[in-house]
Formats: C-alpha cells, sequence, structure tokens
C-alpha cells in the first residue's frame, strides 16, 4: 500500500494490503516517536549519517513535537529546504530543549501554522527566533514564575548533552573538514548545476565539489598553500553572505576558512622571523602593512642560496628559496657573483677615463672600490 504522508507530503510504502491512501489519512511513523527518542538522532545528522530526506523527517517531526505548529497543509519540499533544514536544525532542537524546561501552564510561547503559504519553511527561522526571544524574556523575568533552580540544572545538562551530539570537542578541526564541507554546502547552497575545471586534477567537477575540496585542503597546513587566493575569498563571500553565524559549524567553517587566509598572507613565515637578524626602520606615512612584511622578509632571507638538504622539510626549504629569490629580485641582498661583477664594471670605467698616471689611477681605483663595498654593505643594511 502507498500512502502520502499527511505531515511531509512524502510517498511512502507498507506491506500486506494493496491500495492508496493520498487524502492525509496517515503520516510516517517518525511522526510518533517520542521528542526524547527524536533528538536522539542528532548526532547521526551531524555526522551526514542521515539523507537528505531522513533529515526531512527528522525536521518536521521535531516541530511538531513542541504542540506549537499546526499542519493544516503537509509541507512540502522544495530546492531550497535542504538549505533551510541544515541552517535551522542546530536552533530547532536548542530552542525545544529550552521550551521544554517550562512547565509553568501560565507561559504561552507563539503558535504557527502551516498553511498554503508557510508550507515551503522558509519563514521557519522567525519562528525559532520568536520561540528564543520569548523564552528570552521569560528567562529575564519579563513574564513571572520563573522556574526554580533546578529546572536550570536540568537545562544546562540538555544542553551539554546536545553539545556532545553535534560536535565532539575532542575532535581537530582538520578531521572533521569533510563534514563540516559538506554541511557548509547545503547550509549555503553551494552551485551544483554546471561543472568547472578543477585547478588541482583538471577533471570537470561543480563548483559545490570544487569548493568543499577547498574547506578540506583549507584544514592542512601544507594543502592550504596550493588553494588559489581568489577562489578562496570567493569562497568566504558567499558563505558570509548564504550562512547564518553563530551555530557550532559556521563557527567552525569560517575559522578553517578564516585560518587559511591568514596563514597564505603569513606564507613566507613573517610570524617565525628571526627579529635578531631584522634592521630597525622607520616606516612612512605611505608604507603599507604590506610593505613593511615585505621588508622584514627580505632583511631574514639567506644570504646564499638555499639548498634542501639545509632544511628539516621541503616546505621549510621552498620557503626560505623564496625568501631569497625576493630578496635578489628587490635588491636587497648581492650574491658574491654580483658584487664581483659590479667591481669589475668599476674597473672598466677606470680604464675608459684614462689617467695620467699609475698613482692617480690606484687612488681613483681604491676609492671606487671603497664606494662599491660602501653600498654592498648599505644594500645588506638596509
Amino acid at each position: 500500500m502507498q500512502i502520502l504522508c499527511a505531515y511531509s507530503s512524502l510517498t511512502f510504502e507498507v506491506q500486506h494490503f494493496p491500495g492508496t491512501l493520498s487524502s492525509r489519512e496517515s503520516y510516517h511513523p517518525v511522526f510518533d516517536m517520542p521528542q526524547k527518542r527524536l533528538l536522539s538522532n542528532l548526532g547521526k545528522w551531524s555526522s551526514g549519517g542521515l539523507t537528505p530526506t531522513d533529515s526531512y523527517l527528522l525536521f518536521l517531526a521535531v516541530l511538531r513535537s513542541t504542540d506549537l505548529v499546526d499542519f493544516r497543509v503537509p509541507a512540502i519540499r522544495t530546492p531550497a529546504t535542504d538549505a533551510i533544514i541544515a541552517q535551522n536544525m542546530e536552533a530547532l532542537a536548542r530552542t525545544v530543549i529550552k521550551l521544554n524546561s517550562v512547565s509553568n501552564p501560565a507561559v504561552c510561547f507563539p503558535h504557527y501554522v502551516i498553511s498554503t503559504d508557510t508550507r515551503t519553511l522558509d519563514n521557519v527561522r522567525y519562528w525559532i527566533e520568536n520561540w528564543q526571544d520569548s523564552y528570552n524574556d521569560f528567562v529575564a523575568g519579563r513574564i513571572r514564575d520563573i522556574e526554580g533552580r533546578d529546572e536550570w540544572k536540568k537545562l544546562s545538562i540538555r544542553e551539554a548533552a546536545l553539545q556532545r551530539l553535534i560536535k565532539n570537542p575532542h575532535v581537530s578541526l582538520s578531521s572533521i573538514a569533510g563534514r563540516i564541507a559538506d554541511w557548509a554546502s547545503i547550509a549555503g547552497s553551494f552551485p551544483s548545476h554546471g561543472t568547472i575545471p578543477s585547478p588541482f586534477s583538471g577533471l570537470q567537477i561543480t563548483v559545490s565539489d570544487y569548493w568543499k575540496n577547498l574547506i578540506e585542503l583549507c584544514a592542512s597546513e601544507t594543502k592550504l598553500f596550493s588553494i588559489p587566493r581568489d577562489d578562496l575569498q570567493e569562497l568566504l563571500d558567499h558563505c558570509e553572505e548564504h550562512i547564518p553565524i553563530g551555530s557550532i559549524y559556521s563557527n567552525a567553517l569560517f575559522k578553517i576558512i578564516r585560518h587559511a587566509m591568514d596563514r597564505q598572507k603569513s606564507f613566507l613565515g613573517l610570524g617565525d622571523l628571526d627579529i635578531s637578524r631584522s634592521t630597525y626602520e622607520i616606516l612612512t606615512s605611505t608604507d603599507s602593512v604590506e610593505d613593511a612584511n615585505l621588508r622584514a622578509s627580505i632583511q631574514a632571507a639567506p644570504t646564499e642560496e638555499p639548498r634542501i638538504e639545509q632544511y628539516a622539510s621541503k616546505f621549510e626549504y621552498l620557503r626560505a628559496k623564496l625568501r631569497y629569490q625576493m630578496a635578489k629580485k628587490h635588491g636587497m641582498r648581492k650574491s658574491d657573483d654580483d658584487a664581483e661583477d659590479l667591481y669589475q664594471q668599476g674597473l672598466k670605467h677606470l680604464k675608459a677615463a684614462g689617467l695620467p698616471n699609475l698613482d692617480e689611477r690606484k687612488a681613483a681605483k681604491d676609492a671606487a672600490k671603497k664606494a662599491i663595498d660602501d653600498a654592498k654593505s648599505e644594500g645588506d643594511a638596509e
């Protein structure tokens, strides 16, 4: 038998009798589960153990369990539904736990109706916010008969349990970056139509898959440097625009992305520079932070071209080599070969001058050599 769910508008099957129920005669059994058992499935949801359909059913079942939502028509799924659920599941669970701690029958919270105008759940975010505001009013004493201390202790215990379900504090962000990326793709409605060539593999992938890959790379201290800077900025801009802040997952997401951006900016190791090798210098009013960082990095560059066997890892070698190349490019460090070439050029100019006697030529030669050495010393000092 096929049954059209009276709350979710999903069609499901049961065994042992033919026929169809399509006039809201019945609903999915998940709506008969106790609220406590529904909330116990948040751990599976947070770890990606539920399908989008399972998450949809869980969200609706928790909504209905509050007794504050009247389903006059079934809810329907739209292209935005998965994002709505990903953005609001945590807030709904937190709010439901708080509302359950209020046992005073004189306290009433707002009631809402799922009708033909609201069945897409686009406004559910504001319903949850209004419940939270009403609860805050209750806590602040604007509503009388505040519950006793025992109720608040129970509330704290429940909130702590929810924290453990959604995020394990003993797990590093890098180990759950994949889960966070999957959540972000849903909550942020990452574009999944069309394909682009991946800068890493060259294969055609969707923007959603590419951005999820970037989030995982952001959590790696070495791989994050391979991320194109503009692509990372575009990802951050999209997330800031489409993902509300304040939840555990959004905080972790933005922490991962912004940490990667900061690490990219300090690729030359500005935080690890040996200050003893830097010289004191007064910056002008037109100098930017980038100018100061560039000078500090150049001053800490090795005086000789680095060799890979001198460093503990290839990453440290590449960083030192880039410092050295930048120093040479900006004329802040001259190799011995460069100084010798400059000296030989000075001798050629002396010969072309045709000085009248050897003593004068020697004196001029010594003066030129001294000027060259002084210029070289000033370049090292800068």
